[in-house]
């Protein structure tokens, strides 16, 4: 009874071996990307979750829409992407591929923000960028890396599970929070006094161009699991 019962199953194993070859090249042979435009008027709090896509944020000038770009990848299946808009002004967007076999389908984001909204912005397996944001935000990365330059917002956080944060500040923040579970966090903020907390389980920390002061209104907690952590002062040479 074995050996036929092995046969059989050897059998189901092939044919679904090869129905999964011909559903990958139908997949591939079917693929094609595109981008949709948007835009948004009275934003005042942007959530998006980009699924395993990449998020970029840019500014846009003050008093302008928020302008969405979806950069779509679809084969035999196509990313499921929503906007929920509510009346308290908040603009919620969403994508992502729930076909595990499909290697042709997703969707990544490109936002231009104007001065003030607040951001939350989050990707499952993609980094997080931003350049020059000003309203409270948060980003977040369950396994790429987590960038934002000329930070002029005042209370952010920064989150990755698995890849690097790194953040340039051009006004002092009033709340930094960075964390990396595996990846390196690095930081630079204007020179003036902050109450610091900083932390690394497996590796080195390093704030000496800080000057600290536990009183200070000013705070930064940075930890990581397994990375470096760096917290530097802008132009300032080691004390």
């Amino acid at each position: 009874m074995l050996r036929p019962t092995l046969t059989v199953l050897g059998a189901l194993m092939l044919a679904f071996l090869i129905a999964c070859g011909a559903y990958g090249l139908s997949d591939v042979a079917a693929r094609h990307a595109f981008d949709v435009r948007a835009s948004y008027r009275g934003v005042q709090t942007l959530r998006v979750d980009g699924g395993d896509g990449d998020v970029r944020l840019t500014a846009a000038p003050a008093g302008s829409a928020v302008a969405v770009v979806v950069h779509v990848t679809e084969g035999l299946t196509a990313p499921d992407r929503r906007v929920v808009r509510a009346a308290d002004g908040i603009l919620h967007l969403s994508a992502g591929c729930s076909y595990v076999f499909s290697n042709s389908c997703g969707a990544s984001y490109t936002i231009a923000v104007p001065p003030g909204v607040a951001v939350d912005a989050h990707a499952g397996g993609g980094n997080v960028d931003a350049s020059n944001p000003t309203g409270p935000l948060r980003l977040s990365s369950g396994d790429g890396d987590v960038n934002a330059l000329g930070i002029r917002a005042t209370n952010v956080t920064l989150q990755s599970g698995n890849g690097d944060v790194t953040a340039t500040f051009d006004r002092a923040p009033t709340r930094l929070d960075a964390s990396s579970g595996n990846g390196d966090v690095t930081l630079t903020v204007p020179d003036t006094t902050y109450a610091v907390r900083a932390s690394s389980g497996n590796g080195t920390v390093s704030d000496q161009t800080l000057r600290t002061d536990p009183s200070s209104p000013r705070s930064i907690t940075a930890s990581s699991g397994n990375g470096d952590v760096t917290i530097q002062a802008a132009g300032v040479a080691a004390r």
